[in-house]
């Protein structure tokens, strides 16, 4: 005698996971109508806002109340983000650490270093200038690498360019009080009025350029990477021969540099 099948439920499985989908979107809808300018919100702000009737919003307001997501004020009753939102925003300023920093960008290096054929790094400011972390290396028999923990000084390279760019004049001039002033090669700016111009130049343009400013030969192209707070925690750079890594190639891998950029301040919170 053959068992009965267990009835489980008298609808698809399909269903109860459009529900649950729903739900999660629905949580997360109230978390994001809460902003810089509105820290406060009632529940009838949420329901306008999200489009939620009442109860709905009520039943998930308490859901996530209950994780921590959110918390009500005992005199007014309305609510602000709770301690869990705070320890998650812990963790995302956290990938600013060299370490997690270089877990999140090492896969977009590979990207670009697959797509342009040259050596994509990533590097992020040292105590007298920039240090390589991460680095996915051409596969090119001619190439440029640079090498993970290297180190180089504020006035030379594109990747030092493009992270003083970004910095406010105060800090950039902190910076560069620090720079221990020395040619090494060809390339490297003579002074510091020079610097200041290319500079200038990498902010407005939004990526910097060097020939021939640390090795002999090389070319590189980079752009600074922002944080959370806005402010430039790293430089990403393509770097190759200058005698096939060209000006012309290097601003039109502009738009992918730029398009990589995006996706890593995406993942750091960046606004």
């Amino acid at each position: 005698m053959n068992a009965a099948a267990p009835v489980v439920s008298g609808e698809p499985a399909e269903a109860g996971t459009v529900r649950g989908s729903q739900a999660i979107e629905r949580a997360l809808g109230i978390l994001l109508t809460f902003s810089m300018e509105s820290p406060a919100l009632h529940l009838r702000d949420i329901c306008d806002r999200t489009g939620l009737t009442m109860s709905t919003a009520h039943r998930m307001l308490k859901a996530l109340s209950k994780a921590g997501f959110v918390v009500q004020h005992p005199a007014d009753g309305s609510y602000r983000l709770g301690p869990a939102v705070v320890s998650l925003s812990r963790v995302v300023l956290n990938g600013t650490s060299r370490s997690m920093l270089a877990a999140i960008c090492l896969p977009y290096l590979e990207d670009i270093r697959n797509r342009t054929g040259e050596t994509a790094g990533l590097h992020m400011p040292s105590a007298d200038g920039r240090v390589c972390v991460a680095e996915a290396e051409s596969r090119q028999m001619m190439r440029m690498a640079t090498g993970v923990g290297t180190e180089f000084p504020w006035h030379a390279g594109a990747a030092s360019k493009a992270l003083l760019s970004g910095m406010t004049p105060e800090q950039r001039a902190q910076a560069l009080a620090r720079a221990t002033w020395r040619q090494i090669s060809s390339g490297t700016p003579r002074d510091g009025e020079r610097l200041r111009e290319e500079i200038e130049t990498a902010a407005d343009q939004g990526y910097a350029l060097s020939v021939g400013e640390t090795v002999e030969g090389a070319s590189a192209i980079a752009m600074p990477v922002r944080s959370a707070d806005g402010q430039v925690v790293a430089a990403i750079n393509v770097t190759g021969p200058s005698i096939r890594w060209t000006r012309e190639r290097m601003v039109d891998a502009v738009p992918l540099l730029g398009s990589v950029i995006a996706r890593v301040e995406r993942e750091l919170g960046t606004r």
